[in-house]
């Protein structure tokens, strides 16, 4: 039975359709501070006085102008009727300032039209655009006043329902990706925001995403690609959500500032707080999912490089932890399993490529956050393991090699390393289950456990029997195979199969990956071998951090 949804603000019942968690209610109260009349004074201390109704109707004869939205840097904005159409529309209205620069008018008309061609529904549409004479508005200069006719969106922005009331880990998830598909369709169009911020994110009555003001900083010429023609010397964008290079570099920013815009408008929603300085990951400082720190700091990594280059990038990453997190609550089960063939296409559907170094980092961090814990629970099992593995040892010779093994080890071996698998899984989803979450292959999917680390381990020794370098292979292939049994509800054989197909398209990668974390974790050797109770959990949980990766 499907829980019923509350609004957090008034606690009312929610439709089922309503994505967000906010009930239109909250949304329209939360929504634009409409009046009547522009304020003056502090319009007037910035050299832009927004027309009243009254004077701005007289020029728009077309129109029924409705009522004042609001005033920014990049112009006023109106509420206003198109009769003929019985719609309502926004009048963006341009500061007459801006067309006495040199090269406008063109300009205008050019960016106003690819604008226009920005038909998405994550974006605000430009309906119209073009001047009329501004010279009969009081305060106004001889000249022409630019204006865009763009959709009217009946609700609020970021900001104003942020005040409203601090976002759910829960609603930001269900916004970010509507977000990345506004910026990747207009990235695609060869467009740049350079100015993504909470009040220029907005939000209908129904919780849908519209990005508006895309281009206008583009028209107005405050882009570094248009400052020898016009001679502007302001650099675009809100100093808070700016790219480094937008202030360092204005003439290298390309689409990637965008995706850095993004980044700090996410922190912000699952924190409340800007990243400035020497901030702390968003799980440091709510109760987030782990995973959503990597997302976040990926997308604000000073080097437009290291970012994710594309917003569609951070759309799958976003929209992996949510559908995961819900999955996490729960240990797998028969009743979970799902079709292998099918589970097969979907991973073999999308490619993958594992940063080293980001897995290292991430299972760091999930060490120090909870430190004495992980390790406790890691080398309990560890050790449980080592003593099962030292009962019934017996030694076999094969020509120049020596295998120790173990019945009781090979009965053991799967149900606590799959145990202390979906433990760590489950602490990198954000979930805080105990010690006994690393128990739990011995009540979820114990036989196929049992079987998967018994044959696994059989055939990889006869693998390495077999001059040496097909067990390597086999040793790699298969290393997957215990988290998707726990993880995913497999039966064995289809978790070897799965896992060994997935590894050998990047064999080379993942086996990188794994020298590298055996070096790791020997490394703590070094440090008189207390420090090896530290760098082997490291080591364990990034390399579940790659499972996460690749599988999920």
């Amino acid at each position: 039975m499907e829980t019923e949804r509350i609004c957090p603000n008034c606690h009312k019942p929610l439709a089922p359709d309503m994505p967000l968690g906010l009930c239109p209610e909250c949304l329209l109260k939360a929504g634009l501070n409409t009046g009547p009349e522009p304020a003056t004074g502090s319009s007037a201390s910035s050299g832009f006085v927004p027309p009243t109704v009254a004077d701005l109707a007289k020029l728009f004869p077309q129109l029924e102008i409705l009522e004042f939205i609001g005033k920014g840097g990049m112009g006023a904005v109106y509420k206003a009727r198109q009769p003929g159409l019985d719609r309502l529309v926004a009048l963006k209205i341009l500061p007459p300032s801006a067309a006495s620069g040199l090269g406008f008018a063109e300009r205008f008309n050019r960016e106003a039209r690819a604008l226009a061609r920005l038909n998405h529904p994550n974006i605000v549409t430009v309906h119209d655009f073009g001047q009329v004479a501004a010279g009969a508005l009081p305060n106004a200069p001889a000249g022409t006043l630019h204006y865009l006719i763009m959709e009217y969106v009946d609700g609020g922005n970021l900001r104003q329902i942020e005040r409203a009331g601090q976002f759910t880990p829960e609603q930001a998830l269900a916004i970010v990706p509507q977000i990345c598909e506004a910026l990747q369709f207009a990235h695609n169009e060869g467009i740049v925001h350079r100015d993504i911020k909470p009040e220029n994110i907005l939000m209908d009555k129904r919780g849908r995403v519209k990005i508006t003001d895309f281009g206008i900083a583009k028209i107005l010429g405050l882009t570094a690609d248009n400052a020898p023609l016009t001679g502007a010397r302001d650099v675009v964008g809100t100093p808070h959500y700016m790219a480094p290079e937008q202030i360092e570099k204005p003439r290298t920013v390309d689409h990637r500032a965008d995706i850095y815009s993004l980044g700090v408008v996410f922190y912000e929603m699952l924190t409340g707080e800007l990243p400035i300085g020497r901030f702390a990951p968003p799980s440091r400082k709510v109760q987030v999912d782990v995973r959503l720190d990597e997302v976040v700091l990926h997308a604000l990594e000073k080097e437009p490089e290291l970012r994710y280059q594309q917003a569609s990038q951070v759309k799958t990453a976003v929209e992996n932890i949510a559908n995961t997190s819900a999955r996490a609550l729960n240990a797998p089960g028969p009743e979970a399993r799902p079709n292998p063939d099918a589970l097969e296409r979907q991973i073999a559907a999308r490619d993958y490529h594992l940063y080293i170094g980001s897995c290292i980092r991430r299972g760091w961090a999930l060490v120090r956050r909870d430190f004495w814990s992980t390790l406790g629970v890691t080398w309990l099992v560890l050790v449980l393991l080592a003593a099962a593995a030292s009962f019934g040892q017996t030694t076999h010779h094969h020509g120049v090699m020596t295998f120790d093994t173990s019945v009781l080890s090979a009965l053991l071996s799967g149900p606590l390393m799959g145990g202390l698998n979906y433990f760590l899984l489950m602490r990198i989803r954000g979930q805080h289950v105990g010690a006994e979450a690393a128990f739990a292959g011995f009540k979820a999917s114990l036989v196929h456990l049992f079987l998967a680390g018994f044959v696994t381990e059989v055939l990889t020794v006869l693998g390495f029997a077999c001059l040496i370098l097909p067990g390597i292979y086999l040793l790699v292939a298969w290393s997957f195979t215990l988290p998707l049994v726990i993880d995913k509800g497999l039966e064995f054989w289809p978790a070897m199969r799965i896992s060994r197909r997935t590894v050998t398209r990047h064999w080379w990668q993942v086996a990188a990956l794994a020298l590298v974390l055996f070096l790791l974790a020997v490394s703590g050797v070094l440090a008189c071998g207390i420090g090896i109770a530290v760098t082997v959990p490291v080591s364990m949980a990034a390399f579940m951090y790659a499972y996460e990766d690749i599988f999920n």
